[in-house]
């Protein structure tokens, strides 16, 4: 059943951030596309079962472009309340029936230097304007636990049909058009189930939230303001930011890789790698060091760091 809060009207999703992040881990981790080299890594030192030994393939990383995921569960007021959430929709015209989903900024912990929210959007700005990748609230559009298993479920059937093949869940015939150079994500039919929502503005208190319709429409920040191009769904997000990365785009080289870590994190502006209780690898071991930085973004801030990786022959 859905959780219904102490606050009465308020319908809370009865299930945990980390079951969004295990689900959505199982559909991208595990695509692979072997004639590009290519695949979706969580990209964190303690995601080692697929990297295996560091400093053996570190060489084979031709390249890679990260993006940063932080994922949330929903929460939903109906039409009739007078939730704040609701009166704030209804003034800006926005639909509000037969729910209003929302989800809340996480709160400062007391070690912490800056808010969740503002670290991301870093993350963000700095990733962008290079062009090197992206960053996003990530939230399913389902409060029942069992109606997300079902489409976790059938979407993955949809594709396992192709049973002759080796690995059911290689699909690379299926996901690459284009003359091969662009991943269709949007043929994955539960990706479409997850609203993206870029962090836009800074914030000085983790007293607001994004609110959008059952569709993943209709976004907006409570302030209030509406943000009409605010979100998109989880297939889109994923198709922009590979866009290029089969063919020519751009992609952090491991030659690169250190210096574009200690950019990004000087943008963060949380601290240098000493401040924040980890060092650089010896020997300048780049992708050690990335690995490391998910680590800590993980842990600390609950950013998950994914990858497309491009592979050396």
């Amino acid at each position: 059943m859905l959780r219904r809060n102490r606050y009465g009207l308020r319908l809370d999703a009865n299930y945990t951030e980390d079951v969004v992040g295990f689900a959505l881990e199982s559909f991208l981790a595990v695509m692979t596309f072997p004639r590009r080299r290519f695949s979706i890594e969580p990209f964190s030192r303690a995601k080692e079962r697929w990297l295996g030994a560091d400093a053996r393939l570190h060489g084979e990383i031709r390249g890679f472009r990260p993006f940063y995921m932080q994922f949330k569960r929903p929460s939903a007021y109906p039409d009739f309340s007078s939730a704040g959430i609701i009166k704030d929709r209804k003034a800006l015209n926005r639909q509000v029936s037969p729910h209003a989903l929302y989800f809340d900024l996480r709160n400062k912990q007391p070690h912490h230097r800056d808010f969740q929210h503002n670290i991301l959007l870093r993350l963000r700005r700095r990733l962008q304007s290079t062009g090197l990748g992206d960053a996003a609230y990530v939230c399913p559009l389902f409060l029942d636990r069992s109606a997300y298993r079902t489409h976790l479920h059938w979407s993955g059937l949809s594709h396992r049909f192709r049973f002759w093949h080796r690995d059911p869940w290689d699909l690379e015939d299926v996901l690459l058009d284009n003359g091969g150079n662009t991943i269709r994500f949007d043929n994955i039919p539960v990706l479409a189930e997850h609203i993206t929502v870029p962090p836009h503005v800074t914030v000085t208190t983790a007293n607001h939230r994004y609110s959008f319709t059952e569709a993943g429409t209709e976004l907006c920040f409570h302030s209030p303001e509406y943000l009409p191009d605010g979100a998109s769904n989880l297939a889109q997000f994923l198709m922009a930011l590979s866009e290029g990365f089969l063919d020519r785009g751009k992609k952090i080289s491991t030659d690169a890789a250190n210096e574009e870590l200690e950019n990004l994190i000087k943008a963060a502006e949380i601290g240098s790698p000493d401040d924040l209780g980890f060092k650089f690898a010896d020997g300048g071991a780049p992708i050690a060091n990335w690995l490391e930085w998910g680590d800590y973004l993980r842990h600390e801030y609950g950013i998950e760091q994914y990858a497309f990786v491009s592979w050396e022959a």
